[in-house]
């Protein structure tokens, strides 16, 4: 009962903020525009991992200021601290021929 819950409120909180949950590993609001491609911005030196978790292992590395290129969606994983917030939004990057997971919370990806 108590995960129907979270489940609707979840779909519910997609409505309203206008995304689409897909299902899956690791889970994905796709936004509108899914198909663009973005360019996402560290705002800190982030690493890049193989999926939606801080114990994920590392593959490269996203300095300060340096861009990767982002499909323009939001994914959901384990919880981390970083930059100063508390979330389980991750951000999928591709740098160098690398493609991987960043903490959402230390990247900038204008929509």
């Amino acid at each position: 009962m108590h995960a129907r819950r979270i489940l609707g409120a979840s779909l519910a909180a997609a409505a309203l903020a206008g995304t689409t949950l897909v299902a899956g590993t690791p889970a994905v609001a796709a936004t509108n525009a899914s198909a663009a491609s973005c360019t996402a911005k560290a705002l800190e030196t982030v690493i890049i991992r193989d999926r939606t978790s801080t114990s994920g292992t590392a593959l490269a590395q996203l300095n300060k200021g340096q861009t990767a290129s982002s499909p323009c969606q939001m994914y959901y994983g384990g919880s981390y601290t970083a930059c100063g917030i508390t979330s389980t939004r991750w951000v999928k990057v591709t740098k160098s021929g690398v493609t991987g997971y960043v903490v959402g919370t230390c990247v900038l990806q204008p929509a």
